[in-house]
């Protein structure tokens, strides 16, 4: 006869003892083993009870899902003007802040854009010195309307020229703060382009390298903030009228990573191809081993129903071939076979066998099973 072990119970076995149950409808053996623990060795090993009563049980669905970036915090930086990479600021996996530098870029296209707008300048001043003139002569009738009019309208096309330089500049990105600074060093490297993070993140694409010509049609960087995420459900056609915003969902790695959340959208259309629709859950501080790209397992509750008996799905054992829950009386704990219902991945209906009140083993029911067994097995009885 193989031995059965257990580990966590053979540093301090657990005393047991014979019972007799023949005054116990539920019990189809007159001889039944029984466990006693003391309530230091229950509270040791993990031993819960609970008393049996009513409560709702979930009806669930499961279906497939996908982890996704969650896009309204992701973006592709693309630069506004075409150039050179002279530096490269930030690598793939580098955490970021909105607003630092990612690469430098020496753009000939910048360059002519800057030229431009000092160049507005120095016209909308010659233009504004020239009109005051004018007008001044125009006043003291020295000049012609002619001329006033002419010096008016090229004082004013000055001026659209160089809200037009500006507004090119301000359009790929540089600040107002920036053209300042060129404006008070006529000596300002006019060609450097900064490409800078639009918002905090983590770089999860690189694509350009020092040297490398960069053009504005093509993304450079992709950032991503792995703080929050979504996960993608497939629903079928024949589920949609089950789905809904905020329905509870268990999402299964499979691996042990496992987490919670609620459907946050519904989309209202079916995709042509697969022929389901995409339930989204947003996921914050998502655990560890939830990464983008994954396939996972969503269990979706569609509904609640309430239910005259309902125990943890961990408290049902199977002793003698049938299910039994572990009932505490006097401080020993005695197997009674139970008929269940329905089930989900935590409670279980009980129909028969268990009525409301009964104090059970709720946690630890497979040590007081692992320990009765052994028990058996010393008395020499091959249950």
């Amino acid at each position: 006869m193989g031995q059965i072990r257990c580990a966590a119970w053979v540093s301090f076995p657990l005393p047991v003892t014979k019972g007799h149950g023949a005054g116990d409808a539920h019990d189809d053996h007159g001889d039944e083993d029984t466990v006693k623990l003391t309530t230091k060795v229950m509270k040791e090993f993990g031993v819960v009870t609970e008393k049996a009563a009513a409560g709702s049980l979930a009806v669930s669905i499961t279906r497939p899902a996908e982890i996704t970036f969650n896009l309204d915090r992701f973006t592709h930086v693309v630069p506004r003007v075409a150039g050179i990479a002279v530096s490269i600021k930030a690598s793939q996996g580098d955490t970021v802040k909105a607003g630092q530098v990612l690469a430098i870029l020496e753009s000939r296209e910048l360059a002519e854009l800057k030229a431009e707008y000092l160049a507005a300048r120095e016209r909308i001043q010659l233009a504004k010195d020239d009109f005051e003139r004018v007008k001044s002569l125009r006043e003291k009738k020295i000049t012609s309307e002619k001329s006033y009019l002419t010096s008016r309208s090229a004082f004013a096309e000055a001026r659209i020229s160089l809200r037009s330089a500006k507004q090119k500049l301000n359009s790929i990105g540089i600040s107002n703060k920036a053209l300042m600074e060129i404006v008070r060093d006529p000596d300002a490297f006019l060609t450097n382009y900064q490409i800078v993070a639009p918002m905090d993140g983590t770089v999860t694409k690189r694509h350009l390298v020092q040297g490398e010509l960069v053009t504005n049609t093509r993304e450079a960087f992709v950032i991503a903030d792995l703080s929050s995420i979504w996960v993608n459900i497939s629903i079928y056609a024949s589920d949609l009228e089950k789905i809904r915003a905020g329905l509870p969902v268990t999402l299964l790695t499979g691996m042990g990573h496992d987490a919670s959340g609620k459907i946050s959208f519904v989309s209202p259309d079916v995709n042509e191809q697969t022929r389901t629709a995409t339930a989204r859950i947003v996921i914050t501080k998502p655990p560890v081993g939830f990464r983008p790209g994954m396939f996972i397992t969503a269990k979706i509750d569609v509904a609640n129903t309430q239910v005259a008996l309902r125990i943890p799905k961990e408290a049902i054992q199977v002793h003698h071939g049938k299910e039994v829950v572990f009932i505490q009386d006097h401080g020993a704990f005695k197997p009674r076979p139970v008929k269940v219902g329905r089930r989900n991945g935590h409670y279980v209906e009980v129909i028969d066998g268990l009525k409301p009140g009964d104090v059970y083993a709720a946690k630890g029911a497979f040590l007081i099973k692992s320990q009765l067994s052994k028990a058996s097995f010393g008395d020499g009885h091959n249950h």
